[in-house]
């Protein structure tokens, strides 16, 4: 069996402005991998956190969109012109204003589903278990107290530097979490 390896290490706040004021400051001295779990949303945080975060969801969507606009396209093509043709009232066979609705319902259908499938991939769903759980008191994040977790794999982690720079905001409990 493997030996357990530090995921991160965790402070305990009671305040949603002491973890804004350590989230702010863990931020201008060049942490990047850090978290928040708090209980009710905390304005601003997500900026100190990931400021100009930018997303690559909409182009994967957009993406989608045109491939299933061309494929729902080719397939309706390619039945009526090549599979299949059929004389309907002495229409030409290619008539691009027969296919428009298919084409719109798969483009829609290609779309949502990267949009669907990239926000789960970004989520890094499905997750059943996360190392924060074992962390001291975690469960109170949901109900009254407020958690900033520093990952290990931040290239400038340095656990007793944190404990400090946690302890000088009013944290509560600095713990280590292994994975």
């Amino acid at each position: 069996m493997s030996e357990p390896r530090l995921f991160g290490l965790v402070g305990r706040f009671a305040s949603a402005d002491s973890l804004t004021d350590a989230a702010r400051q863990l931020r201008s001295l060049g942490y990047r991998e850090v978290e928040a779990y708090t209980p009710y949303p905390i304005d601003g945080l997500d900026e100190v956190l990931r400021p100009r975060r930018r997303t690559w969801l909409p182009l994967l969507m957009f993406i989608g969109a045109v491939f299933g606009a061309v494929w729902g396209y080719f397939i309706q093509a390619w039945d009526e012109v090549l599979n299949y043709p059929i004389n309907v009232g002495g229409r030409p066979h290619n008539s691009w204003p027969a296919f428009v609705v298919g084409t719109f319902e798969f483009m829609v259908l290609c779309a949502i589903a990267a949009g669907f499938f990239g926000l789960l991939a970004s989520c890094r769903l499905p997750r059943l278990y996360h190392p924060i759980f074992a962390a001291d008191d975690f469960d109170r994040a949901s109900v009254d107290r407020f958690f900033l977790c520093v990952g290990a794999r931040d290239p400038s982690f340095d656990p007793r530097r944190i404990r400090r720079l946690f302890e000088r905001h009013g944290a509560e409990r600095v713990s280590e979490v292994v994975a």
